[in-house]
């Protein structure tokens, strides 16, 4: 989205507002070991030299619902129509393969998934996802790398994930201009 602030600090504190479904501000930060791609419509960090990387997702929930009690399966199947689905980040060549989510803790799940490469080549790829709830919106982080490399990296990953927060963002008359 063009419309979002992104800030990142020097020690890669990444913070922009943004807006859930319904239309609530929220402000939604993270901490990142990598930088920001200023080419990118969203938010997103990636290691240029590696394979790992941090995007923010904002899906709607089904309404009705609330993260804090929806099921495991049903998060599997937001997620698998939505990041995982053919307009998602992992879409744009084909529809990922052999997906496979397990909850780790209330709001944080592991997921194993085969992608397809700009060159049709097939990529074992693993995550971790984080979850917030804001109005109707689930903003998710989805920070990633190859399965081959997903053990060495856990640790990175999951202390990015750990420090994501989403917050409804404080009314205020500077927004009002």
């Amino acid at each position: 989205d063009s419309e979002i602030e992104l800030t990142q600090s020097s020690r890669g504190s990444v913070s922009a507002e943004v807006v859930a479904p319904d239309g609530t501000a929220a402000l939604l930060s993270f901490e990142a070991p990598y930088p920001l791609l200023k080419t990118t419509s969203g938010i997103e960090a990636r290691d240029l030299g590696g394979f790992e990387s941090s995007f923010v997702q904002v899906v709607e929930l089904p309404k009705g619902t609330m993260l804090d009690s929806m099921k495991p399966n049903d998060f599997g199947r937001l997620v698998q129509a939505t990041v995982m689905g053919s307009r998602g980040k992992f879409g744009a060549y084909g529809v990922p393969s052999d997906v496979k989510l397990a909850r780790v803790n209330a709001n944080l799940y592991k997921c194993k998934f085969t992608v397809l490469t700009p060159a049709m080549v097939e990529s074992d790829r693993s995550a971790l996802i984080a979850a917030r709830q804001v109005g109707t919106g689930i903003f998710l982080l989805i920070s990633t790398t190859t399965s081959a490399r997903f053990k060495k990296q856990e640790g990175l990953l999951r202390s990015v994930s750990d420090s994501f927060s989403v917050v409804r963002a404080p009314d205020s008359a500077l927004r009002k201009k």
